[in-house]
C-alpha cells in the first residue's frame, strides 16, 4: 500500500490487468493536489500509487480539454456577433421579436466579445459618444 492510500484510508481499486481504476472526480482531484503539491510527476505518481505514465496521460488529457474548452469560448465569444477575428467593431441589426426587445435594435461588436445593445435612441446618443471617444484613442 502506498503513502496516499494509507493517509486516504483506502484501497485504490484495480482491473484485472493491475491498473488502478479512479473515477474522473477524483482523478480531478489529484491533479488539483499535484498542481499545487510542488513535487516532481515521478514522485508525485509514486506518491497516489499510480505509474508516472498514467499521471502524464492524465496531465495531457487534461491539458488537451481544456484548451478545445477554450477554443470552444472563443468560438462561442466570436459567433455572437457573427464577426471574424480581425473584426474591430461591427454592427448587427436586429428585428425584436423576443419579449424583451420591442422594434429593432443594434447590437455593436467589439474585439474580444464585448458588445452593446442599443434598443432607443437616447442608448443610440450614448453608443456614439462612445464609439467617438474609442475613435479618438487611435
Amino acid at each position: 500500500m502506498t503513502n496516499a492510500e494509507e493517509e486516504a484510508g483506502q484501497i485504490l481499486n484495480r482491473d484485472a490487468r493491475g491498473r488502478v481504476l479512479i473515477s474522473r472526480e477524483r482523478r480531478e482531484a489529484l491533479l488539483e493536489k499535484y498542481d499545487h503539491s510542488g513535487m516532481s510527476g515521478v514522485k508525485f505518481a509514486e506518491y497516489i500509487g499510480v505509474k508516472y505514465s498514467t499521471l502524464a496521460y492524465w496531465l495531457q488529457s487534461r491539458r488537451q480539454r481544456q484548451q478545445k474548452e477554450r477554443a470552444l469560448v472563443k468560438a462561442g465569444e466570436s459567433a455572437i456577433c457573427g464577426r471574424s477575428d480581425g473584426a474591430w467593431v461591427e454592427a448587427v441589426v436586429e428585428n425584436g421579436s423576443s419579449a424583451r426587445m420591442q422594434g429593432a435594435s443594434l447590437r455593436i461588436c467589439f474585439a474580444g466579445g464585448a458588445y452593446c445593445q442599443i434598443t432607443n435612441s437616447t442608448e443610440a446618443a450614448f453608443a456614439a459618444e462612445l464609439l467617438g471617444r474609442l475613435g479618438s484613442g487611435r
